[in-house]
Formats: structure tokens, C-alpha cells, sequence
């Protein structure tokens, strides 16, 4: 097992089946207690079997979001763990609620979240009382655990255990930083999106300004099919692939998931808080969505610290706010714009 673009090693074992059931042991044991480690500095709750789970998302006959059955979970994998702890390392303070209550990671067992949405993990922001992280039955199981851990070195997109927690803790960031709706709508706004003519305020509601002067939404059934060209009158004019969407857009996404204002938000804070050469291809992606995320960040790391407390390194952590690390950013931030331009 590779952790951190290192060969992970928790014991050895003969190679006997007395050895073997050792190490299942072992390695059991290693998971509970990073479970309960996690949950004692970071504040989470990982949902043991047994306990009440999530519901089922379903819809009604007029396509509205309804609870269905409650679905069950399993214990996580010891490699979830620790892609989770990954995450939580960088994305600090973005697990921490509204409300106080313990944001809870669910694994579910046999079924999905949400049958027919194409995701492997979803946010909601209340399942039994609280904010939650719910992943799908087998949807990381060929992810690596890491970033550092992919043998392709690609800084330009993410496909982790560790940047799939990091985003879907980012929704969880937009429940606490926005007082209200029109803050969050003025953000989304200068992130290059505008709402639908005709449309009712909400989620569903945004198409994605073009340098064309057209207007570009996602697809209504929320999946991951062609998108919406949007005439003045917000009727649909035709089909569009999302890659000529990526293209045309006034306001550059950071990656080529942007499926509404809410997830090219949570996309471009997961490429700042994986750092290093992630975090320098959103800057050369879109400096102007770069400078927007990274105080949108700040001012959750304020509203949980204390202003001017903490910042975030460029490699992702958090750091003192001190004259060192503030040079130490700048200079990294410099040095990252100076190899933009010599490309």
C-alpha cells in the first residue's frame, strides 16, 4: 500500500495462515484506532454499522427531491481512513459545521445515495442532524489514496481518495461562509455565472456566462450529459458538449467538472488546498478564480481561527500568519507566476 507517495509498511507477518490472520487483526485494529483519531482531533464521526444512516434520495412525480429508505452503512477500509485523514489535513477547517454537530462520514453498504446521478461521493448538509459525507458502495476502490500517490504525476486534475473528500468537504465550506443568499449569489456571479432568466433562485437555477455572449447550463436531470445553450428568454436553444462550454466560458473552471456554480467552487478549492502543482495550474487556469478562492478560503480559516490567526501554505497546510510564512507564500505564489509566463 503506497500512502503519500510512500510505501506504507504497519507490520510483517510469516506467510502462514496463522500470520495472515494476524495481519486482518492488525490491520482492523490500525483502522479503529486512525477512526478514532481522526474523530478526536478533527471533530468527525465515521458512521458504524448499525447505526441509523442516510436516506435514499428519491424524487416525486413533479421530479422533487424526497427522502427515501434509510440505507445501510459498513465499517470504511483502512485505506479510506486514510485518504479521509489526507484530506482532513489539507482541508481543515472545512469539516467543522454550522451547527456544532459532528460532520459524519457514511459508507454505505449495497446501495447508492442518489440511483442514476453519475458520482462516487455526495455532501449533504443534513443527515441525522448534521452535515455528512456519504460515498458509494465500490466507488473508491480503484482510486489511489493519495495525489502523491498516482503514478502519472498530473497536477492538472485530481482522481483520489484524499481530493474527493477535499471536495466534497468544500460544499460544506460554502454552508458556513456565505451569511446569506445573495452573498453566496454575488460570489457565484464573479465566478462567472449568471441566473437563468425566468428561473426561480436555487441550485438548478445559473447558466455559465460565454465569451460568445450566450449563457450555458448545466444539464436539468443533473447528470453528466450535454449542456443547455440558454437564449434571452432562458429556453434552451441547443445541445452543447461541456468541453466546448469549458472553451467558451468567460470565466475559466479549474477543472473540467463544473457542473453548476456550487461545484466549480468546490473544484477550485480542492485544487488550492492540494497545493504545490495543483494549486499553481488553477492560478495559471484562471487568476482571477485563483484570487477568488483563495479568500473565500481565508475567510473560513478567519471565521473558525480568528482573523488574521492562520493561512494556508502552498503546499495546502495550515500555518501561523507570521512574517515568515506570509514571505514564504509570497515568494512560492511569485515563483509559480514567473514559470507560468516562461511557458
Amino acid at each position: 500500500m503506497r500512502y503519500k507517495g510512500e510505501k506504507l509498511t504497519i507490520g510483517s507477518v510469516e506467510k502462514t495462515g496463522d500470520g495472515f490472520k494476524e495481519i486482518n487483526k492488525s490491520l482492523k485494529e490500525f483502522t479503529e484506532l486512525k477512526k478514532w483519531e481522526l474523530e478526536k482531533t478533527y471533530g468527525v464521526k465515521f458512521a458504524r454499522p448499525g447505526e441509523p444512516g442516510p436516506r435514499q434520495m428519491d424524487r416525486d412525480s413533479k421530479g422533487r427531491e424526497v427522502p427515501g429508505k434509510e440505507l445501510e452503512v459498513r465499517d470504511p477500509k483502512l485505506r479510506e481512513v486514510l485518504g479521509i485523514e489526507a484530506a482532513l489535513e489539507k482541508a481543515n477547517p472545512s469539516q467543522k459545521s454550522a451547527n456544532g454537530k459532528p460532520l459524519t462520514f457514511y459508507f454505505l453498504k449495497n446501495e447508492s445515495f442518489a440511483p442514476g446521478m453519475d458520482g462516487a461521493a455526495s455532501y449533504y448538509p443534513n443527515v441525522n442532524g448534521g452535515p455528512a459525507v456519504i460515498v458509494d458502495p465500490g466507488s473508491t476502490d480503484r482510486a489511489v489514496i493519495t495525489e502523491k500517490d498516482r503514478k502519472d504525476g498530473d497536477t492538472s486534475d485530481h482522481r483520489s481518495i484524499e481530493s474527493l473528500m477535499i471536495h466534497e468537504l468544500g460544499h460544506n465550506s460554502e454552508e458556513k461562509v456565505f451569511k446569506n443568499p445573495k452573498e453566496q449569489a454575488d460570489f457565484y456571479k464573479k465566478m462567472g455565472w449568471a441566473p437563468i432568466p425566468g428561473m426561480p433562485p436555487g441550485q438548478g437555477g445559473w447558466m455559465l456566462k460565454g465569451k460568445d455572449g450566450r449563457g450555458y447550463a448545466p444539464p436539468a436531470d443533473g447528470g453528466m450529459g450535454k449542456w443547455e445553450r440558454i437564449n434571452r428568454d432562458g429556453r434552451v436553444s441547443a445541445k452543447v458538449d461541456r468541453e466546448r462550454v469549458a472553451r467558451l466560458a468567460k470565466e475559466k473552471p479549474a477543472t473540467d467538472y463544473f457542473e453548476g456554480p456550487h461545484e466549480m467552487l468546490a473544484e477550485a478549492a480542492t485544487m488550492l488546498k492540494l497545493g504545490d502543482g495543483h494549486r499553481s495550474h488553477l492560478m495559471e487556469k484562471n487568476p482571477k478564480l485563483y484570487n477568488l478562492i483563495k479568500g473565500f478560503d481565508q475567510r473560513e480559516i478567519d471565521q473558525s481561527f480568528g482573523k488574521g490567526k492562520f493561512i494556508r501554505s502552498y503546499e495546502g497546510h495550515l500555518v501561523p500568519n507570521n512574517d515568515a510564512n506570509l514571505k514564504a507564500l509570497r515568494d512560492q505564489e511569485e515563483a509559480a507566476r514567473r514559470a507560468i509566463r516562461g511557458r
